[in-house]
Order: C-alpha cells, then structure tokens, then sequence
C-alpha cells in the first residue's frame, strides 16, 4: 500500500513538473500564432505613383510585381517600361489592364522590328537584315496588318504611351541601323498608321544611343541621319548605361551629350535605359541626382536592369551590371531620391 502511494505522489510531482516546464514553450507559441495571424492580416506598405510628377520615373519591371519593387526601393515608379519584338505579333493588353490596375498611367514601350536574335551568336550575327522587318520592308507596308493592332491596342490603354521604335538606330549592332533613308520613311509611316487607328494618347520617342566612343561630331552628324523630322517626334530618348570596364561611363561623360540632344532637337529628353554597374554605383547615381537638378527639360528616367545584350556580347570587358537596386539598400536609397525629386 506504501509501495503505491509513493509510486502515485512520484507521478503526480513529474507530471506537474512536466506541466510548469511546458508553459514557457506553450506561452511562446501562442505569441508565434498571435504574431502570424496578425502579419497574415496586415497590409504590407504600398507606394502610390505620383500622380503629376515633373520628372517621371520608370522602370522596366512588369506590373505585377510593380508592388515589390516600389518597396524594396521605398518609392514606386510613375511609369513601366517594356520590351516588345514585333515578331511576337501580340499586343500589350493584359500588361496595360494590369498597369492601370496598380495605379499607373504611363507606360513606356520599347517597340522592336525584328525576331530577336541568341545574344550567344554576337553582335554580327544580331545586326543582319531580316527580310519582312527591314526598313524598306515596313516603309512599303508589309507590317501595316500587325502595326493597326498594335495601335489599336496601345489606344484602348487610358493613360500616356512612350512608343521607343527602332531604338540605338546610330549604331551598328541592330538591325534597323542599315539604311537611314529607309528608317525615316518607316518611322512616319508607323506615325500616320498610328493617327489612322486614333492612338492619340502615344507619343513617340525617337531614341538613340550615346557612342561615347565617338567623337561627338562624328555622334552627331551619324544619328541626324535618322532623324524622321520635327512633326513625327515628341521626345528624344537615349540609352545610359555604364558598363564598367573598358566602357566605364561617370555621369559626366553623358551630360555633354544629353545637352547637344536637347539643342539641336529641341524636344523633351528621356532617359530610356539606365543603370550602371555595381562598383561605384552608389556615387554614380549620386552624380546622376546631382546632374538631374541641372537639366529640367529631362522628363523621364527609366531605370533597367534587364539582361544587357551590350554586357553579355562584351562579357570579359564590362563589369558587373546585373545586380539587383532591389536587393541593394544603398543604392535604392540613391535612386528613392531621385524619384521623390522628381515629384516635388
């Protein structure tokens, strides 16, 4: 009878101290479930476009994840940027209904006439005419079918489209820089096309690239070739980019350019691609804040980090330009401030 009751006071004492040890762990996972059902039912901070800014800032990123990146970089972009090849023969519907889903009335397109080509294969490869998308191919007509559709769908989207055709025209490593005669005839027959389907909400960007590797009166007399005339053209676009390496850019290599553009065309200035690579990137973007303060006549600066078909065919001789602002404080801190510049 003893030999029990002992045994029965043994168990009831590990039992209860099984009990008080347990409360700690049954106490921190209440906390844990409280701390999650909260979070699940706690909106993450959303960064509204600025309705009016005066400089608008973009980014090619599409607008389903618009949301992420604005947090990430603690500021969302006024506009989206996009590519698009016209052998894909499809529309920007659903990418344009989303955009206006999220808030954002301003889309800039970077409309491409050709099937794209394996950056794997180089830039001679890249750079041979495709039959159907030459210059005097779309100049006579043979894409007027699928241009109509695309105006059509660019018209249906209620805000403002930057339509970049043909871009980087002044170079050599596309496709469409064979034949500047044959590209201004194209260009203001997709104008007039464009007028036809009533796209009155699109405004064309006639964009070129710096060749910084040029001298600037070589530059310029070359890219005046392509010019399509004053009537078909609302803004002057041109490329950004420091590549490091062998074609490591400052800010104030540009500027010179970005000034001669705003000169002799007298339009508006957007900055369709720009991004620099990550040594330095802090200080360069600082040096593009400052050189933004300067030149109010840029109206746009769109940020890209998409693969860079430059890098990739001079991959030994560019430095890194595929990190991520997004995954990169310091450098998102630089380009928050920007955008809110931009705004106020």
């Amino acid at each position: 009878m003893r030999l029990l009751t002992l045994n029965g006071l043994t168990c009831g004492a590990t039992l209860l101290l099984l009990v008080v040890l347990a409360l700690p762990a049954k106490q921190t996972f209440d906390r844990g479930s409280r701390a999650r059902e909260t979070s699940a039912t706690t909106e993450l901070p959303r960064y509204k476009p600025a309705p009016h800014p005066r400089r608008v800032f973009g980014a090619y990123v599409d607008p389903w994840h618009a949301d992420d990146w604005g947090r990430a970089v603690g500021a969302a972009p006024q506009a989206i940027a996009k590519f698009e090849a016209f052998s894909r023969r499809r529309t920007v519907d659903r990418y344009a209904a989303e955009s206006r889903k999220q808030g954002i009335r301003r889309m800039l397109v970077s409309w491409e006439p050709w099937t794209p080509v394996p950056t794997a294969l180089g830039i001679d490869a890249q750079s041979l005419p495709q039959p159907g998308y030459r210059n005097i191919d779309i100049a006579r007509g043979a894409q007027d079918r699928y241009i109509m559709r695309f105006a059509r769908s660019l018209a249906r989207f209620r805000g403002t489209v930057w339509l970049r055709y043909a871009h980087e025209m002044n170079g050599y490593w596309y496709p469409w820089s064979r034949g500047a005669r044959s590209y201004r005839w194209a260009w203001r027959r997709i104008v007039r096309l464009f007028g036809v389907a009533g796209a009155r909400n699109v405004r064309f960007v006639w964009s070129v690239n710096a060749n910084l590797y040029e001298p600037e009166s070589v530059w310029l007399a070359n890219a005046r070739r392509y010019w399509p005339g004053t009537r078909y053209v609302d803004a002057v676009g041109s490329t950004m980019i420091d590549f490091g390496g062998r074609k490591d850019y400052a800010v104030e290599r540009f500027a010179p350019r970005l000034r001669t553009l705003r000169e002799q065309f007298g339009k508006p200035i957007v900055l369709a691609e720009t991004n620099t690579e990550y040594d330095g990137r802090v200080r360069w973007l600082r040096d593009l804040r400052t050189m933004l303060r300067g030149m109010p006549w840029i109206r746009a600066v769109i940020w890209s980090q998409l693969p860079s078909r430059g890098a990739a065919h001079r991959a030994s001789t560019s430095g890194r330009v595929d990190w991520d602002v997004q995954r990169d404080p310091r450098a998102a801190a630089q380009l928050r401030r920007i955008i809110e510049d931009g705004v106020r």
